[in-house]
């Protein structure tokens, strides 16, 4: 992320705020997406580890014989 797309999005939120299109609660929310996207981090952070990767999930149930 570059610094202009970082001020656009600034003056985006802040635009969007002073118009009435967000809240104060939708512009905190606003400011930490940006901030984390700026940190390259994200609330996912913790998946994709090996501990998650395990293959648990590797193998399907099988339904054909499932009766309703």
């Amino acid at each position: 992320m570059t610094i202009q797309d970082i001020m656009n999005q600034i003056r985006d939120i802040k635009g969007d705020f002073q118009n009435g299109n967000i809240n104060s609660e939708e512009l905190m929310e606003a400011m930490d997406d940006l901030i984390h996207d700026v940190e390259g981090t994200d609330a996912y952070a913790g998946f994709g580890t090996s501990m998650e990767d395990d293959g648990f999930y590797d193998d399907l149930p099988d339904f054909s014989q499932l009766k309703v």
